[in-house]
Parts: structure tokens; C-alpha cells; sequence
């Protein structure tokens, strides 16, 4: 063991490290500290395999660098700390203005978004009271056609009322003309056969009593007859007395005679009136 300890295992441990010093500065290595000392058990176990030897770990002590190298370490350490401070200062700062840049485009996005809104919901609002207005104009288009049309019916219907009762008027003053004409007409022929019936009437009585009487004593009757019906005077307002000569005697029949042809000219005038009618 103390050979195999001083002629393989120091010699191994030392040479390795100063190989492996060679590529990398203390603080470097100090570093690395981690992956060197996986890297020495890999290549210590390996040169121990050869001798039968089972390596169970390399571990690497305190490393005491000197004084001015640890001052000049703790410096780098302190810079490096420093630069990752600022580094990070920069981030954060970095990342503040990224935040304060994308909060105003947010609320920049917000304005725009609020005012495409607003436009949106003007055109719709305006879009709305077009629709509305042409709605409007629709209905009252609609509604004057309506009205149009009522008033055309109803001047149509008052138009073929007033011709409907124009032509029942006329059929009506047509019918009653009618009616008046038929009814004269009949009143007439009626009002004609009565006369005539009246007058034949009376001829057959006047040709019966002729017949019966004589024409000279049905003239007398008649004559007498008529001055009693038109109260005709025989007897003058003033007479004129004689002494019963022949002179007063035929002025007397004279008179008398001149009252006879006045009775027999009213006689014959009312005959021949009845015969007419």
C-alpha cells in the first residue's frame, strides 16, 4: 500500500493536476472546481484499474491561493458581481420601460379600440336612423298610397252612388211621368167616355121625348124649362099698356116673339154643346 500509494497514486494525483493546471489560470480553476474534480476520479479510477485497485472518489481540499491572487480574485468577483447587478439593474430597467411601453401602447390600443368603437357605433346609430327615416318615408309612401287609394275608392263608390241614385231618380220620375201620363191618359178616355156616354144619353132621352111628345111641345118644354133654370124675365120692368087695339096687340106679340127666338138660340147653343161633348 505505501508503495502503491507513493509510486503510483501521488505521482498520478500530482501529475494530473499539473497537466490540468496548465490550461487554466487559479481563478479559473477555482471556477471549475467542480468539473475538475469529477475529471481527476475519472483518470485517477482508470489508472488505478491497471494495478487491481477500485478508486472510490477524488475529492480536491480548500484551495488557498496567495493573498494579492485572492485580492485580485475577490475584486474580479466583486466586478463580476457588480456587472451582473448592473446587467440586471439594465434588465430590470429595460424591462421596466418595456412594461411602461407596452402599458401606454395598451392603453394607446385602448383609446383606439374605444374610438373604433365609437365610430362602429356611430355608423350603426347613423346606419340606424337611415334605416329608420327610409322606414318612415316607406310607411308614409305606404300609408298616402293607402289613403290615396281609400279616397279613390270611396269618390268611386260616392260617384257610382250618386249615378245609381241619379238613374233611380230618373227611373222614378220616369215611372211616375209614366204613371201620370197613364193615369191622365186613362183619367182622360175615362173623363171622354163619360162625356160621350152623357151626351149619348141624353140625345136618346131627347129623341125619346120628341118621339113621345112632338118636336113643337118638347121645344115649348124645353123653352120653358130654360127661363125657369136661367131665371129669364118674361114680364119687362116696364110695360107699356094700349087699349086693346090692334096696334098694341101686335107690338105685345112682337115681344113675345123676340123672347121666343132668344129662348130657342140658348136651347139649340146648350144642344149642340151636349152633342159635342
Amino acid at each position: 500500500m505505501t508503495n502503491l500509494v507513493s509510486q503510483v497514486l501521488e505521482p498520478t494525483i500530482g501529475n494530473y493536476f499539473r497537466n490540468s493546471a496548465q490550461d487554466s489560470d487559479v481563478i479559473a480553476f477555482l471556477g471549475t472546481r467542480k468539473e475538475r474534480q469529477e475529471s481527476a476520479r475519472d483518470h485517477i479510477g482508470k489508472v488505478l484499474e491497471q494495478y487491481n485497485v477500485f478508486g472510490v472518489d477524488t475529492l480536491i481540499g480548500d484551495i488557498v491561493p496567495p493573498e494579492s491572487l485572492m485580492k485580485t480574485l475577490t475584486d474580479r468577483k466583486i466586478a463580476e458581481e457588480q456587472k451582473v447587478t448592473y446587467e440586471t439593474q439594465m434588465k430590470a430597467q429595460e424591462t421596466r420601460q418595456s412594461l411602461e411601453k407596452e402599458t401606454a401602447i395598451a392603453e394607446i390600443q385602448k383609446e383606439i379600440v374605444k374610438a373604433d368603437q365609437g365610430v362602429l357605433i356611430a355608423e350603426r346609430i347613423a346606419d340606424a336612423s337611415v334605416k329608420k327615416a327610409t322606414g318612415d318615408a316607406n310607411s308614409v309612401r305606404l300609408q298616402a298610397t293607402a289613403d290615396a287609394d281609400r279616397l279613390k275608392l270611396l269618390a268611386s263608390g260616392e260617384a257610382e252612388k250618386t249615378r245609381l241614385l241619379a238613374k233611380a231618380e230618373s227611373e222614378k220620375i220616369e215611372l211616375i211621368a209614366k204613371a201620370d201620363a197613364e193615369k191622365i191618359s186613362v183619367t182622360g178616355n175615362a173623363e171622354a167616355e163619360k162625356i160621350l156616354a152623357i151626351g149619348k144619353s141624353n140625345a136618346e132621352s131627347y129623341k125619346l121625348s120628341v118621339e113621345a111628345m112632338g118636336g113643337n111641345n118638347f121645344t115649348q118644354l124645353k123653352v120653358m124649362e130654360s127661363i125657369a133654370n136661367q131665371n129669364v124675365k118674361i114680364m119687362p120692368d116696364v110695360l107699356i099698356g094700349g087699349n086693346g087695339d090692334g096696334a098694341n096687340g101686335s107690338i105685345s106679340g112682337l115681344l113675345g116673339l123676340q123672347i121666343l127666338n132668344q129662348l130657342g138660340k140658348k136651347v139649340n147653343n146648350s144642344d149642340e154643346n151636349t152633342a159635342k161633348n
